[in-house]
Formats: structure tokens, sequence, C-alpha cells
């Protein structure tokens, strides 16, 4: 087990969730004109606005955090370094 990897990893994909939290809530203001839905059982507030936050939300997430492991891989060791998960 590599520590230093795990260290590295973890702190590349928290940073990568921090910006792209802060991206899709600016985003979505500029957007929209509101803040994101918080709660699904507000009656203001649509299923289909939560269902498209979510996808918008989980999608940019999810490439973020890739993005920031393959960087962090990158920065780390290289290609031929393999690294535990």
């Amino acid at each position: 087990m590599d520590i230093g990897w795990k260290v590295v990893s973890a702190g590349a994909m928290g940073i990568a969730g921090t910006l792209a939290s802060k991206v899709v809530t600016t985003g979505w203001k500029a957007v929209t004109g509101h803040n994101p839905p918080e709660d699904p059982e507000d009656p203001g507030v649509q299923l289909a606005e939560v269902l498209t936050f979510a996808l918008i939300s989980g999608a940019l997430m999810g490439l973020a955090r890739q993005l920031a492991l393959t960087g962090a891989s990158r920065w780390y060791g290289g290609a031929n370094n393999t690294h535990d998960a």
C-alpha cells in the first residue's frame, strides 16, 4: 500500500470536488437565475429541475475527479507507476 499515493489522490479528488461544486453552482445561477435546488420536498421545486441538476452535477463531479486522478497520477509517478486505489 502506497500511503503517499493515497494522500495525493485524496487531496486531488477533494480539490476537484470542491471546484466542480463551485462551477456547477455558479453555472446553475447564471443559467436559471436562482440557487440550485436543495430540498426536493420544497413545493416550489419541480422534479424535473431536481433531476436536471443532479444529472449535471453528477456528470461534472465524475469528470472533475477523473481528470484530477489522471493529473495526480502523472505528477506522482508517471504512466509506468501503478497505484493501489
